[in-house]
């Protein structure tokens, strides 16, 4: 089973949550999320030094880091120019438990060539916020990434329909082995926050402040819901819960 620092994917629903440099630290401690996605392309600056520096800080909460610089085109905050974005990665390699690196990135096999080198998790990731691609599209980004030496393949894509959603349940379904990451975008993709990962994808993503993604649920209320409707992540958050309120 695979992990992101000690965090073990697959047994229980796990969140992430995307953060950038002006959270409240104490704040997203306290709602002792699974996962930090540190989405640098939200940083008010992206210099190397100055992102390390907001990664140590980070370190500090104690959850699994993923570092993300996520492109404009697909969903980022602001261009960063590919030296830039690989800078980062080779300064922050060290200090994160995984990367999300986009599949159609021109320097995707120099990041993963980094997180090898360092035995860091590599999440490749593939969005597209306007549509549902077919099966064989699908599986032709799913093979893509593996080949590219993803351990974790994302794919986020928008559903316009109730069909589009039901298609991504099965791929999803069909894939559950191959170590991958399902999201249906969209107020009608909404529920596969809850669902997919009862059918194999290993993370879910919510938010405390604002919504990174489109059809993200609020972390106190995506979390309510797999309590209620996964017994073991409802046992593991008890245990949790009093963990920290005895520390």
């Amino acid at each position: 089973m695979i992990k992101i620092g000690k965090t073990e994917l697959g047994k229980i629903p796990r969140i992430a949550i995307a953060i950038n440099d002006r959270e409240d630290s104490k704040l997203i401690k306290s709602a002792f999320v699974d996962i930090l996605e540190i989405r640098v392309d939200e940083f008010k600056k992206t210099d190397p030094l100055y992102v390390g520096n907001i990664v140590k800080t980070s370190r500090k909460i104690g959850a699994p880091l993923i570092l993300t610089v996520r492109s404009k085109e697909e969903g980022g905050q602001k261009d960063i120019s590919n030296e830039l974005k690989l800078n980062i990665f080779k300064e922050c390699m060290p200090l994160v438990d995984a990367i999300d690196i986009e599949l159609r990135s021109p320097i995707l096999s120099k990041v993963i060539k980094i997180a090898r080198k360092n035995k860091k998790v590599a999440i490749v990731s593939w969005h597209n916020f306007k549509m549902t691609p077919n099966d064989k599209m699908l599986k032709d980004i799913l093979n893509k990434a593996k080949k590219s030496g993803a351990n974790l393949v994302k794919i986020a894509v928008k559903a316009n329909k109730a069909e589009d959603l039901h298609r991504l349940m099965r791929f999803t379904i069909e894939n559950k082995s191959k170590n991958i990451i399902t999201i249906s975008l969209g107020e009608i993709g909404s529920i596969s926050r809850l669902t997919f990962p009862g059918l194999g994808s290993l993370i879910t993503y919510a938010y405390i402040n604002r919504p990174s993604g489109l059809g993200q649920r609020a972390l106190s209320e995506l979390r309510e819901h797999l309590r209620a409707y996964y017994p073991k992540y409802n046992e593991y958050y008890i245990i949790k819960s009093r963990t920290i309120e005895y520390a």
